[in-house]
């Protein structure tokens, strides 16, 4: 398959060409309806006079003879257009079904790939994986979101003009232009369903709410229509609102797997400020922006009777219930295109109604961000199992994000991690992670927490009190107690070490040595860990300060000078996120503010007289099928004013020309050729199916084709 980027550039040259061979269709259409009008004139003449003669009128008969001739030149060079424009016809719609087949590559390529590949990007951020480009990569994609649309119309535009046309004009029984009609209805139905699926994939998410979400809290988020303001949406969506709900992340799988409609999933709780409008900006995004909404209620499912066993497909209790944000357009109509169900959802996320649901929530989600799918009618969404290098990684990242340390865990900490994670099983191991081992089941037999409570419970004890000691290195933190003790007795002088609680969730504690004065060694000891609260009371620094034991020990472990580090807490003030107290807000993503939009590049300027897609309602200077009236005749025939004298300047109204019997018109010799090709659609059907399924849009609009079976015109 050629790159996307040659295949754009064969697809603006292809429009072009079409542009060009509509025109060329257009004309000589024209000139043949003409021809055959003249033709009529000259045959009803012809009868007229021989009429005459058989009465016993006085007709000149060289006269006759040569208007009899004159026909049938008029006539060869009638059949000779005639087969011309049949190859027009041809070359037209071959290039339209052409065109059809790279639309269908690019958006395959656009939506499946690109677009994918940044919701993939975006959700993994929430967990701290850098996304530094988000807003200057949506812009390229929305570059190209615009393209599409742009060239899509283009192409529906011509197939549907000359649909029109070959209906209007006069129909011969070589049945060419049932052929013509019957392929390109088939190539705008396509282009049709493309380009609505092109709009419903436009909508997304591009700044997602918080994964956890706490009832009576705001929450941000932001949804982007991508294709802008291209075929007129910005009148369009004028009246439009975008409303948000709140429903099950089980009926969002549904509404993705197309087992269900919008219209029919219900909402699980309430939100107070539940619609926004759709604007365009002067970087040209047309988003609506929720910045009041809250989450006032929500209603949880009851958990089982006790005795009740729980099925681990469809949990009831309120920590491992998923939910989704919906959004949706109403209402949404494109021109002629019909109505649309346009409808993004936000990723899977948590709902929290006090604060000690929080660590159970922020397992859940954290796990489905990391390693679920962004495509939730994947079976297979819901990941049981990881390795240690990708638990690790997800456990660096969040590390970072939650506390907002400047120091990331070194491979150190990671090292002691995986051997808290593992037990007696090497870092190196294969063995597989589980959801249930990492945050459900106990650390080990002698505590009553699991990883992930005794990991985010160090995470809020450093975001709250000692982000600073982490970023200065003054704590080293993950380190076990015998560890400690087997480095402080070996220092070259007597040292204090600060080490995390393994007994204990989000304690730290305080390890030093002192001189038996018997034996003359050094023997470690530790002090009971202080949590959260402790430190609230009296704060990690004034305690090693006023404690006795620490009084004579100058160094704090390696080789870094305490008094150093206690002069800093009694000269600066306290960083922000040590002196809070209670319980920890939830994570605010920040989006950049993005710069200059990206232009759409390759996008092909059509002349003037080309009618613009993104005006629905243009009037068309030339109306299909209408008469062309020019001052030159379009046939090559000899003194056809001398004719028109012998006729005695008779005209015929060719208002009231129906053209019956076009074939006698043309005379005895014409012989219609059928195109040397067969005008055959490539096959769509996988396209449609992937397209559809990806994101879930698979009954995300509903077609309103019937026009194209009425009149045959439509409206630009």
């Amino acid at each position: 398959m050629l790159p996307f980027s040659e295949i754009k550039t064969a697809l603006l040259a292809l429009t072009k060409e079409c542009q060009s061979l509509w025109d060329e269709n257009k004309d000589m259409q024209g000139s043949f309806i003409n021809d055959l009008a003249e033709l009529q004139r000259f045959q009803t003449a012809i009868q007229q006079l021989e009429t005459q003669q058989r009465n016993g009128g006085t007709v000149n008969q060289s006269q006759l003879d040569q208007a009899k001739q004159s026909m049938i030149n008029m006539q060869r060079n009638a059949s000779a257009l005639y087969q011309e424009l049949t190859g027009k016809r041809v070359s037209l719609v071959k290039k339209l079904s052409d065109g059809l087949q790279q639309v269908v590559v690019l958006q395959n390529e656009l939506i499946s790939k690109r677009l994918f590949d940044w919701k993939n990007k975006q959700k993994i951020a929430q967990v701290g994986a850098p996304f530094d480009n988000k807003d200057d990569l949506l812009d390229e994609i929305q570059a190209e979101f615009e393209m599409l649309a742009d060239h899509n119309w283009q192409l529906r535009m011509y197939a549907s003009w000359l649909l029109d046309l070959l209906r209007r004009g006069p129909q011969l029984n070589d049945n060419n232009a049932r052929t013509f009609i019957d392929s390109l209805a088939g190539i705008v139905e396509n282009l049709t369903k493309t380009l609505c699926i092109l709009v419903s994939h436009s909508f997304v998410v591009s700044q997602q709410p918080e994964p956890v979400l706490k009832t009576q809290h705001k929450f941000g988020a932001e949804v982007r229509l991508l294709i802008g303001d291209k075929l007129g949406i910005k009148q369009q969506l004028d009246n439009a609102n975008v409303t948000v709900k709140i429903i099950a992340e089980e009926e969002a799988r549904q509404l993705g797997d197309g087992e269900v409609q919008e219209k029919d999933i219900k909402t699980v709780g309430g939100i107070s400020n539940d619609y926004e409008k759709l604007t365009l900006d002067d970087k040209g995004h047309m988003a609506a922006k929720f910045n009041n909404s809250k989450l006032t209620r929500i209603a949880h499912r009851k958990p089982p009777p006790k005795g009740v066993s729980v099925d681990v497909k469809n949990p009831t209790t309120a920590t491992d219930q998923k939910y989704a944000l919906l959004f949706h357009i109403s209402p949404f109509q494109l021109g002629n295109l019909g109505k649309f169900d346009v409808w993004t959802l936000s990723l899977p996320l948590m709902v929290t109604v006090h604060g000690s649901q929080d660590c159970d929530a922020q397992a859940a989600i954290l796990w489905q961000r990391a390693f679920g799918s962004v495509h939730r009618s994947n079976a297979s969404s819901e990941v049981m199992a990881v390795s240690w290098p990708q638990l690790a990684e997800m456990l660096k990242y969040k590390f970072s994000r939650f506390t907002g340390a400047l120091k990331p865990l070194s491979e150190a900490d990671l090292a002691y991690l995986g051997e808290k994670m593992l037990g007696q099983l090497s870092v190196g191991d294969s063995k597989p992670i589980t959801f249930q081992r990492f945050a459900k089941q106990n650390l080990n037999d002698d505590v009553s927490f699991s990883f992930w409570e005794w990991f985010f419970a160090i995470l809020q004890l450093i975001k709250q009190k000692l982000l600073k000691f982490w970023d200065e290195g003054w704590l080293i933190g993950f380190i076990s107690k015998n560890d400690a003790s087997d480095r402080m007795t070996s220092a070259a002088r007597p040292t204090f070490l600060l080490r995390f609680s393994d007994s204990q969730t989000g304690s730290v504690s305080i390890g030093f040595v002192c001189e038996d004065e018997e034996n003359k060694t050094l023997v470690p000891f530790h002090l009971s860990p202080f949590a959260i609260k402790d430190l609230d009371q009296l704060s990690l620094a004034q305690r090693i300060a006023s404690c006795p034991q620490l009084k004579e020990i100058r160094y704090l472990y390696p080789d870094l000078d305490k008094e150093e580090m206690l002069r800093f807490f009694d000269t600066e003030e306290r960083h922000k996120s040590e002196s809070p107290t209670g319980y920890i807000g939830s994570e605010v993503i920040m989006v950049a503010k993005t710069g200059g939009k990206v232009p759409s590049a390759g996008m092909s300027n059509f002349g003037d007289s080309t009618p613009s897609p993104s005006s629905a309602h243009s009037k068309l200077d030339w109306s299909p099928g209408d008469v062309l009236v020019s001052g030159v005749s379009a046939m090559d025939v000899s003194s056809p004013e001398e004719v028109g004298v012998m006729f005695g300047g008779g005209t015929v109204d060719q208002s009231s020309i129906a053209f019956a019997d076009c074939e006698s018109l043309l005379g005895p010799d014409f012989r219609p050729e059928l195109p040397s090709q067969p005008l055959e659609l490539g096959d769509l059907s996988g396209f449609m199916d992937s397209i559809s399924a990806f994101s879930g849009h698979t009954n995300s609009f509903q077609l309103d084709l019937g026009y194209f079976n009425q009149s045959g015109s439509t409206s630009h």
